[in-house]
């Protein structure tokens, strides 16, 4: 292997370790003639959940925004050209590396927050964000060109935004199909390098305010905290194009707030729900789509969840 093939493998093993949907990590990636090729795997979605693909893309634009960010930590750019090919649905993006000069210290610190970004489904300090980290963050999604509204303990949507968040899981729990679908992907045997093994997925919140997901596969309860930072990410349209931009935009704040020890959980059934995302759109006057309901907090370092090998093909 030349050097050129050991920086791109660190590329994409960096790439790997982008959030997903229940850990489907739902990409496959092709290198050919110098371009590296990102395309959404169909036999990892959530047919159920994601009929339409949005959180595949979203998961595949999140892959994207760590490739580029880790192949500058190598000195290298991106050229980047998102849904290269409109009869080829598959294709999110090709990337072509090209020397560039070394990375500053605010893109290195980037680099690095790629192996601290975890999803943390467990208890976070009973605490909103610093506004200042808020910023950061909300600068981070928007250089992406999507949005982030924060909503804060105080903020007096936030009861309506809880509401709908059980009002979308209840549904849910009455969807046998659905639910067969998520346990597929959260009863991970040892050994399984994807999907969420039930050690991770933390106990269930015992108080109905939780701002946390309820997974039918959690063991136990146990008290969740009250006054973390919920956000909603949304974007301009609701394209695929789109979603691609909100898994850029979605890693890029994620990764800002790992540099300040802030983690998240995702709150991802209101906005599988059309009626639910609707009514989320409608209750906090977005004028852009919903694409992400985050819960932003505090906490020491939880575990990776597991990352299968990311091999290529030519």
């Amino acid at each position: 292997m030349d050097v050129v093939d050991t920086r791109l493998e660190r590329i994409l093993s960096a790439a790997g370790d982008a959030p997903s949907v229940l850990n489907t990590q739902p990409w496959q990636v092709e290198v050919a003639d110098g371009t590296v090729r990102i395309r959404a795997d169909r036999s990892r979605q959530l047919r159920h959940a994601d009929p339409h693909g949005r959180e595949m893309l979203i998961s595949c634009g999140a892959f994207l925004f760590n490739a580029r960010t880790a192949a500058r930590r190598e000195s290298l750019n991106t050229v980047v050209t998102v849904l290269p090919d409109p009869d080829d649905e598959l294709l999110v993006a090709e990337l072509t590396l090209e020397p560039g000069d070394d990375p500053s210290e605010d893109e290195l610190e980037l680099s690095v927050a790629i192996g601290h970004r975890v999803t943390a489904r467990v208890p976070f300090d009973d605490q909103p964000v610093r506004s200042d980290v808020l910023v950061a963050v909300q600068r981070a999604a928007d250089r992406e060109g999507a949005g982030l509204r924060t909503i804060q303990p105080t903020d007096p949507d936030r009861p309506k935004v809880l509401e709908l968040v059980r009002r979308a899981e209840a549904i849910a729990a009455e969807d046998l199909a659905g639910r067969d679908e998520e346990a597929a992907w959260t009863r991970a045997a040892s050994g399984r390098d994807d999907g969420i093994p039930t050690p991770y997925l933390g106990r269930a919140p015992s108080n109905a305010d939780a701002p946390a997901r309820r997974f039918h596969e959690s063991v136990g309860r146990e008290p969740f905290e009250r006054d973390s930072t919920l956000a909603v990410l949304s974007t301009p349209g609701d394209s695929p194009r789109d979603w691609v931009m909100a898994g850029q935009a979605l890693e890029h704040a994620l990764l800002v707030a790992a540099t300040y020890f802030v983690h998240a959980s995702f709150a991802t059934t209101v906005l599988e729900n059309p009626t639910t995302r609707h009514d989320l759109r409608r209750a906090l006057g977005l004028g852009g789509y919903p694409q992400m309901l985050l819960r932003l907090g505090n906490i020491p370092w939880p575990e990776h969840a597991p990352r299968r090998p990311m091999g290529t093909t030519a």
